[in-house]
This record gives C-alpha cells, sequence and structure tokens, in this order.
C-alpha cells in the first residue's frame, strides 16, 4: 500500500508534507488554546466592569453575587438587555474585551493558513520541478535513442515506479542498441566476406581462363593441352579447396555450426588428423611423430577437432625443409587437456606472429614459397574456441613453432 514511498523523490514530498501539517496542528492547537484564554481574560474583564458599576451605585455585595451565581434567564432580563444593545444583533466593535481577543485570533489564524498554503504549494512546487527536470532528461534522452544515438542513460539509480519505468526503458534502448550493433556487425562481416572470397578467387579464376584460352587456341599441340589442362586441375583443386575453406571459415564465424561433442581418446583423434598428411611428409621428406598417454579422453567434435589438429600440422608442413619433424603430443591437465604441434621448422617472425590467425593472412615466407591460401590458422582458431578453448603460438625463427590447444575436459 506504501509501495510509492519507494521512489525518494515521492518519499520526500510526503513525509514533508506530513511534517508541514503536523506543524500547522499544533499551530492550530496553539492558537485554540490561546484565544480560549483571552475570552477568559475578556469575559472577567466584562464582568469586572459590570460588578464595579453595580458596586459605586450602592447594589449589596449578596445581590451581585446572586447575580452571578443565578442560571436562570427571564423575560425581564431579556428586555433589559436588548434596550441597553446587548443582543445576538449588537456589533463585535461595541464589545471591545472580545472584539480585541477576536482580532488576535484572526490575525494568528490567517497568518497560520497562509504559512500552511506557502510551505504546501512550495513543497508541491519542488517536487513536481524536480519530476519535471527528470521527465525532460528522459525525453531528450529517448529522443537520441529515435536518433540512433545510445550514449547517453536514463536515470534509474533510484528506487520507485517511476525509474523503474525508466529503466525499463532503457534496458530497451539498450536492446536496440546492440541489436544494431549486431546488426553493423553482420553487415561489416558479409561485406568483408564477399570481398575476400571475390579477392581469393580472381587469381585462379584469371588463371583458368588463360588456361582454357590456350588450350583452344593450341588444340592441336597435345603436349600444350595436356600441360595447361593439368594446370587447369590444379587450379580447378585450388579454387574447392579455397570455396570449402571460406565456407567453413563463414560458418563458424556467424555462429551457424553446432559441435556434436562425444567423449575420444585423444589418440584418436590425433590419428584422424595425420592420416592423410603422412604420405605428404614421406613425399617431402618430412616426420610426423605422434605420441601421448593413450587413456587420455576429450569431449569434442571428432570431425572439427581433427581439421583443427590437421590444419597446424599442415601448416608445419608448410614451413619445415627436407628432413623436418613435426610432433603432435598432448597431455592432461585438472580440467583442461593440452594438445601441442610443434616443429623445428623455419619460425616465425615478430612482424608476422601477431597476424598469423587472420584470415588470408600469409607470412612472407610463405608467400615466397607458394604455400596454402592463408585460412588454416584462422579455421583451426574459430574450430578451438568454438569448442570452449584457446590457441597461441611461440616461435623462434630458424628454430621453429610450437601452437599450443587448451580444451575443456568435459
Amino acid at each position: 500500500m506504501m509501495s510509492f514511498l519507494r521512489d525518494e523523490e515521492q518519499r520526500n514530498f510526503f513525509y514533508g508534507l506530513a511534517a508541514i501539517l503536523t506543524a500547522m496542528s499544533v499551530l492550530a492547537l496553539a492558537v485554540w488554546c490561546v484565544n480560549g484564554d483571552q475570552m477568559k481574560k475578556a469575559a472577567l474583564q466584562h464582568d469586572r466592569y459590570v460588578v464595579s458599576s453595580l458596586a459605586d451605585q450602592g447594589v449589596s455585595e449578596a445581590v451581585i453575587a446572586k447575580a452571578f451565581a443565578e442560571k436562570k434567564i427571564t423575560e425581564k432580563g431579556l428586555s433589559l438587555l436588548g434596550r441597553i444593545g446587548f443582543n445576538e444583533e449588537t456589533e463585535l466593535s461595541f464589545m471591545p474585551e472580545f472584539s480585541e481577543s477576536q482580532k488576535r485570533t484572526g490575525i494568528f489564524l490567517a497568518a497560520l493558513f497562509f504559512l500552511l498554503w506557502v510551505s504546501v504549494l512550495a513543497l508541491t512546487g519542488g517536487f513536481f520541478s524536480a519530476r519535471e527536470k527528470v521527465c525532460r532528461q528522459a525525453i531528450r534522452i529517448t529522443e537520441q535513442f529515435g536518433n540512433g544515438d545510445f550514449t547517453e542513460h536514463l536515470p534509474r539509480m533510484k528506487e520507485g515506479c517511476f525509474y523503474r519505468l525508466l529503466g525499463k526503458i532503457d534496458g530497451l534502448a539498450n536492446g536496440l542498441a546492440a541489436g544494431k550493433e549486431e546488426s553493423v556487425k553482420a553487415k561489416n562481416f558479409l561485406k568483408e566476406t564477399i570481398s575476400d572470397i571475390s579477392h581469393q578467387l580472381k587469381t585462379p579464376l584469371a588463371a583458368l581462363a588463360m588456361y582454357h584460352e590456350i588450350i583452344r587456341t593450341d588444340a592441336e599441340d597435345k603436349e600444350s593441352v595436356l600441360k595447361f589442362t593439368q594446370k587447369a586441375s590444379a587450379a580447378l583443386e585450388r579454387v574447392e579447396e579455397l570455396i570449402q575453406a571460406l565456407l567453413k571459415v563463414t560458418r563458424l564465424d556467424a555462429g551457424a555450426v553446432v559441435f556434436e561433442k562425444q567423449r575420444w581418446l585423444l589418440a584418436d583423434v590425433a590419428a584422424r588428423a595425420v592420416s592423410e598428411l603422412l604420405v605428404r611428409a614421406k613425399e617431402e621428406g618430412k616426420e610426423i611423430l605422434v605420441e601421448g598417454n593413450e587413456e587420455v579422453w576429450l569431449n569434442c567434435d571428432l570431425q572439427w577437432t581433427g581439421e583443427a589438429v590437421g590444419n597446424l600440422v599442415k601448416n608445419a608442413l608448410d614451413y619445415t625443409e627436407r628432413g623436418g619433424l613435426i610432433r603432435v603430443s598432448w597431455e592432461a591437465l585438472p580440467g583442461m587437456v593440452r594438445v601441442l604441434v610443434a616443429d623445428n621448422g623455419k619460425g616465425i617472425e615478430e612482424k608476422d606472429i601477431y597476424h598469423i590467425f587472420k584470415r588470408f593472412y600469409r607470412t612472407s615466407k610463405g608467400k615466397n614459397a607458394g604455400q596454402g591460401v592463408g585460412l588454416g590458422l584462422s579455421l583451426a582458431k574459430a574450430i578451438v574456441e568454438g569448442q570452449g578453448g584457446t590457441l597461441t603460438v611461440r616461435s623462434r625463427v630458424g628454430e621453429g613453432t610450437e601452437f599450443t590447444m587448451m580444451l575443456p575436459e568435459e
């Protein structure tokens, strides 16, 4: 019932009004007491005049005393008072003792009511002025919300229904701001993705067009046709690889991938990751070593996690010379599993190490070697982070690189 007192301004107004009314009531009681005392003094003064006049005229004290003790009103007495001008119609000005008392009481009551009205109006005016100030501020800020500016917030630090309403409006504005921000991010994401796809497909598509033209014009030259058909086939494979990688990264960035986690032996995850790379490693004269506790379990999506580890191994193969070693190892930690992919290859320069997880980024050595399309590490990081883990790297130029995956055990 008194919940409106939670609002500090309303509470102050209510208590202030109660204080004013209490003070006025006390003053009214004081005026009533003073007025009674004044009326008593006026009546005594009038009695003194009457007794003094009767005594001076020789009326006996017994008669005067009897007259004061008498409570009976007679027609003869009323008639006499009427003839000398004392009845209900007599002006108070002809009764000076009572006139002065009434005058003082009137002044007291006028001052009391004036003070009451001034206090109540001042308190009410102050309350509504403060509330109007807050409303004007709220109107200004909500107009900014309507214009897409969410930098300011509505006042909601106080309790009460009014401020709860402002808080709800502010919360709604925050939701709109978040939606706007997400919309901008989505537009930028789409713009960047389209730009990336367009840029990355331009080179292989141009190459395919060139190969097709050469094959068409030299159709009689079997050696030339075979050579550029092989080049076209390689370009098509690159386009397919690029498109598949782009689709995967885009789905991960957009949050469209649902990881189907199950408990897997990490040895099985690692075996899946390197199975298709062992032939390449052998052809390039490199070794892939897989080692770790066979009893370590991990709650993960087998396909995606295997691809993340595989991308790290591919990256190691790209930047490792013939005779190099790529080591895949793991260990169980409290609540986590750590997976390491290390190589003794070229290493990563300091200027590159802060950018290697960006899409399509390749180090200067990688560009010169023509390795990859620059999506493998970005894809691996998105997969690991999508499952609640982290992917970090440390490297020394000329000594090798080590990637560390930290994944939750459950």
